[in-house]
Order: structure tokens, then C-alpha cells, then sequence
């Protein structure tokens, strides 16, 4: 009876630590990824009112370095700028543009996950696809907090804001990434700064 019990109480301490390492390991949002995790090859374009032309004065600057975070050295992708009122949605928003090799990968990723710190405020991952017409693409909100952070995103956590006309998300239609702030009615207003790194697919 003893042999049985101690059995039962090692069976059960097994699967107790066993739960914590999964739940220890989860990322910010969307759970753990599984399958192949690969870096792939993006440019990334900020945007000035010259480049917008259609009276926006928002601005979303780009600057590439490489960086030591937690002891780690990783390019990064900082972002700064400031959202005005010039319009009555304006934003600042950056592409993230893959290459023809990894945008193929990301029609068919399960995943995407990127690390991010900044000034606590809320930003989009948006996925445009061909079929959205009226602007409403499918975006992943997110917090850009002091602290290292990192995001899983499950491909069907991207979502269309109410506004929309609504589209049922074609993966395999998805054309770049889109870094993105809040617009002015959604508190976006103001300066903005943030650094992203390690933007990867999971497959």
C-alpha cells in the first residue's frame, strides 16, 4: 500500500511541474508555438506626410540597429514619431514588407511572434489582404511596455475593427505586415516610441 501511495505521489509531483514549465513558457498572448520558428527577410518603411501626400502630418521614423537587451545582441527596429490631428483618423504607421520567399511562408505560417518594448501605450500588428477595400484590416492589438515583452500572435487572432465591412480572413491573400498607432478617437494622439526585434514566422 506505502509503495502504491509514494508511486501516486510522484505521478502527481510529475505532472504538477510538468504544467508549470508549460504555463512558465507561454508567451505574452496566443499560447506556445509548435513546428519550425523562422527569422525570414523584411524591410521596414516609415512614413512622412511626403510620403502620405493626402494631408496626414503624422510621422513614424525608422532607425536599424543592433542592441544588447538582457544580454542578448539583436538588430532592432526602433519607432518613433508623433500622431497629430491634421485628419480625422490620423496615425502613423510603418510596413514591414517580406520578400518574396517569406511572404510565401507568412500566407501559410500558423503564427508570427516579434519582442517589443516602449512607452506603455497600445498599437496594431496589422495583416492587410487584397479583399479588405474600405481600409479595415485585420489587426492584433498590442501594449508596448518598458520591460522586454514578446508576442505570439495565432493567425486567427487578427481581427477587423467594427467599423469594417466585414471579410473573412484569406491568409493566403495577406500582401506585408503593417506596424500601426492608435488613431486620434482611439487616444493615439501625442508622441509615440517603440523598438521591436526577433519578428519571426511559425510554421
Amino acid at each position: 500500500m506505502k509503495k502504491t501511495q509514494k508511486a501516486l505521489v510522484l505521478l502527481l509531483c510529475g505532472t504538477l511541474c510538468a504544467l508549470i514549465i508549460t504555463c512558465g513558457s507561454s508567451a505574452a498572448s496566443g499560447g506556445e508555438s509548435t513546428g519550425e520558428i523562422i527569422a525570414g527577410t523584411w524591410t521596414w518603411k516609415g512614413y512622412t506626410p511626403a510620403d502620405k501626400g493626402d494631408g496626414d502630418t503624422s510621422i513614424c521614423n525608422v532607425v536599424i540597429a543592433d542592441e544588447v537587451i538582457n544580454g542578448e545582441t539583436v538588430r532592432t527596429y526602433s519607432l518613433s514619431g508623433t500622431v497629430t490631428n491634421a485628419l480625422q483618423y490620423g496615425l502613423a504607421e510603418c510596413d514591414i514588407v517580406p520578400d518574396e520567399a517569406t511572404l510565401e511562408l507568412l500566407k501559410t505560417a500558423k503564427a508570427v511572434s516579434f519582442k517589443v518594448m516602449g512607452d506603455g501605450k497600445r498599437y496594431n500588428l496589422e495583416a492587410p489582404i487584397s479583399t479588405v477595400h474600405d481600409w479595415g484590416f485585420h489587426v492584433f492589438g498590442f501594449e508596448a511596455p518598458a520591460e522586454a515583452t514578446e508576442y505570439v500572435v495565432q493567425m486567427r487572432m487578427f481581427m477587423q475593427p467594427s467599423w469594417a465591412e466585414a471579410v473573412r480572413f484569406n491568409q493566403a491573400r495577406i500582401e506585408k505586415l503593417i506596424f500601426k498607432t492608435r488613431n486620434q478617437t482611439e487616444g493615439g494622439l501625442g508622441d509615440f516610441s517603440v523598438k521591436i526585434w526577433d519578428l519571426k514566422l511559425h510554421m
